[in-house]
């Protein structure tokens, strides 16, 4: 069976304990300008590994030729799908890199970068004005090191550092279903609860420009684009990931699928283990 659908990853974990483990972590952050501040660096910290994560990805997928082969055509140099299956986890990168909704080279980088200035300005105009100091804002937005760390599991999860062969790269297939089908609901929870808490911060950033790269941004780009609830950036990557993953399975063996299977949800469930420690760590500031 070739299929690969939103139920059958949403049953190997408890997603709505994801939820209400993102939208507490949420709602304790909007208590403090500090707290504020800190959640979303870190947020902005973790979520920027995952573009170069899909684009190693396509990479590893795109250049195991002879590992991805259409049955129907016996002639092996005319027979390698590899690059037509990589381009479908390629989308994503492409928005990652350059977001399509705009005509400026926005990267989702920068775009998270201008939602954190825009909110470190906001925090200045009403009174933190100790983080309009760059020695504080660096020592409050340095990564701690179990944020070091799962920033570099993003790679190994994406398969940077495995071989390509089929295991790792279904696993890997599975990590990026995993950060895509989770994102897209902690994106619009995250979206939600601002809205609903902070009004006149979500007021404020949707009003300010930030110049990043050179190119000015709206401040709250970032957010909405990928929120939704299932309708966003995230969701359409989702998508464009089940297609890819569906095309791996139907020009890979039959004979091969079980075992390959069981390697996706191994790396979906990695991913879930990586997003429950972000959240739950996100707000520490002991460590």
């Amino acid at each position: 069976m070739t299929d690969v659908t939103r139920e059958e990853l949403q049953c190997l974990v408890d997603f709505a304990g994801h939820e209400a483990m993102v939208r507490q972590a949420v709602g304790h952050a909007l208590s403090d300008p500090r707290r504020r501040v800190r959640f979303l660096g870190r947020y902005a910290s973790w979520n920027g590994f995952f573009g170069s994560g899909v684009a190693a990805l396509a990479g590893k997928v795109g250049r195991s030729r002879g590992l991805f082969l259409d049955p129907e055509q016996p002639v092996h140099a005319l027979a390698d799908r590899s690059v037509y299956v990589a381009s479908f986890f390629f989308d994503a990168a492409r928005d990652e890199f350059d977001d399509h909704e705009s005509v400026h080279r926005d990267t989702h980088r920068c775009l998270a970068q201008s939602t954190l200035s825009g909110l470190v300005d906001y925090e200045v105009t009403r009174g933190a004005t100790d983080l309009g100091d760059p020695a504080t804002l660096n020592a409050l937005l340095d990564d701690p090191p179990w944020l070091r760390e799962l920033n570099a599991k993003v790679a190994d999860g994406y398969g940077a550092r495995s071989a390509d062969e089929l295991a790792p790269i279904f696993s890997a297939i599975g990590y990026h279903l995993g950060s895509e089908l989770l994102a897209d609901a902690e994106f619009s929870i995250i979206d939600q609860t601002l809205r609903e808490q902070a009004g006149d911060l979500v007021e404020h950033l949707l009003t300010t420009r930030v110049a990043i790269a050179g190119q000015e941004h709206v401040a709250y780009h970032w957010i909405p684009i990928h929120s939704g609830h299932g309708g966003g950036a995230e969701a359409d990557h989702f998508e464009w990931a089940t297609q890819g993953a569906r095309l791996a399975f139907r020009f890979v063996s039959p004979t091969q699928h079980a075992a390959l299977r069981r390697q996706m949800h191994e790396g979906f469930e990695a991913f879930a283990r990586d997003h429950r420690r972000f959240f739950t760590r996100v707000n520490a500031s002991d460590d």
